[in-house]
């Protein structure tokens, strides 16, 4: 892999600048409050700086998704401790609600809000990295007889998927009154034993 070079280096060192102040400053005063140039003032960098690394305001919740598939595909996927094919799915699936109460209520309904309003073919690509390593999983699953190839691996990832963010909804809405990671693995538990072999004789 060729070596950054020192401007590259800096570049990427004012972009991280950029977005940890603007998630603290939203976690603190809520996304409609902030604004660039109050973020700009935090960050000690300039107006031009900002728009030179994000388009607009919205797009800090684009780049915050970007660094959760970051996460997903340089950490996450790596540090797996479960043995049972199952068990990995639900696992990896914990690290997504853990991020979302990681990044809190307010910051979470603002993810939503932008799903709405932003490019949805970005939020909903089978090539981010999460739900990527989430079709592997589930097509070891099947590949070890624990989930039934009856089914496409993506179907099932998208159905996953498809709750988890159901509930992460949820809990945004009614401002984190149960415990998500908890409830979340239940019902995707509950859900996949629809696919498991050993129930479908």
């Amino acid at each position: 892999m060729k070596e950054m070079t020192n401007r590259q280096k800096q570049a990427n060192k004012t972009k991280k600048n950029i977005m940890d102040t603007s998630w603290r400053l939203i976690k603190k005063y809520g996304y409609d409050s902030v604004t660039i140039k109050q973020i700009c003032e935090e960050a000690s960098v300039s107006t031009g700086a900002f728009y030179h690394h994000l388009r607009n305001k919205d797009e800090i919740i684009i780049e915050g998704y970007l660094e959760c598939d970051n996460y997903f595909d340089e950490y996450v996927i790596h540090n797996l401790k479960s043995k049972n094919a199952i068990d990995k799915i639900l696992e990896y699936m914990e690290h997504q609600t853990k991020y979302a109460e990681k990044l809190g209520i307010n910051l979470m309904t603002q993810i939503y809000r932008a799903q709405l309003i932003e490019n949805n073919d970005f939020f909903l690509s089978d090539e981010r990295a999460l739900p990527r390593h989430l079709i592997e999983l589930i097509q070891e699953a099947q590949e070890q007889g624990a989930l039934s190839a009856d089914y496409q691996a993506k179907q099932i990832c998208h159905e996953l998927l498809l709750i988890s963010r159901g509930v992460i909804f949820n809990w945004s809405l009614i401002r984190g009154d149960f415990n998500l990671s908890e409830y979340c693995k239940e019902i995707i538990l509950n859900h996949l034993h629809c696919f498991m072999v050993d129930n479908r004789n």
